[in-house]
């Protein structure tokens, strides 16, 4: 009898150990996740918005448009600080299949990305649609590894609001039609108002969702 009990203790404590070590894992991914989303997402809408007001102040374009460059530049550099601590921390825990499937998708992104970047400027394609349509296919698939609703959601939502960017142009088309009847300065606001849809893209499908995951990592943890 007594062995019976101390059996069924066993068992219950090791199911209580395996669920506190899935809780703690799964708070870390989402941790992890959150601090990329939010750090990717915060520099692209702020360099988008610099550039809309920059656009619009009547700033020299060949200029302003550089600061394009500070998004790749200081993800890049975010991201590597992140793999850094991340590595180097004592308590790290070691890379899970989840981690390693999440990493590869966004390495074939990344490199997807950049063979398209080249080919939108030699072929002069919308290179903002291309983006967002890009990173919320990368989003829809690393919700879909993890098993997060919040980002599947987010790059799917992400997908349709790309949309917006054809419709913009082809009102903008319609409205060359009889651009003698609009004032020029209309029409150029109508093409920088992209830059807008693309800032509400990136604050849908990365500054939303990374927040969630980031305060349910806090409290997983503290559970």
């Amino acid at each position: 009898m007594e062995n019976n009990k101390k059996t069924q203790f066993d068992e219950h404590r090791s199911i209580e150990i395996i669920s506190q070590m899935i809780a703690q894992t799964t708070a870390d991914i989402d941790r992890d996740s959150g601090k990329y989303f939010l750090l990717w997402g915060y520099t692209t809408v702020i360099v988008s918005l610099f550039e809309y007001f920059g656009y619009t102040s009547g700033a020299n374009i060949s200029t302003i448009s550089w600061f394009w460059w500070l998004i790749p530049l200081v993800g890049g550099t975010g991201t590597l600080w992140l793999n850094y601590q991340q590595n180097h921390n004592q308590e790290r825990r070691p890379k899970s299949y989840v981690d390693r499937s999440v990493s590869a998708v966004w390495t074939v992104i990344g490199l997807s990305y950049g063979m398209i970047f080249i080919a939108a400027l030699v072929y002069k394609t919308n290179i903002l649609f291309l983006t967002a349509v890009m990173m919320s296919i990368g989003t829809v698939i690393s919700g879909k590894i993890c098993q997060h609703r919040v980002l599947t959601v987010a790059g799917k939502a992400s997908m349709i609001l790309a949309l917006l960017f054809p419709i913009l142009h082809l009102l903008i088309k319609e409205y060359n039609t009889t651009i003698q009847n609009y004032c020029i300065e209309y029409i150029e606001y109508v093409l920088y108002s992209e830059i807008i849809i693309f800032a509400i893209i990136f604050t849908v499908m990365m500054i939303i969702p990374g927040h969630i995951l980031y305060n349910r990592a806090k409290r997983l943890r503290n559970a």
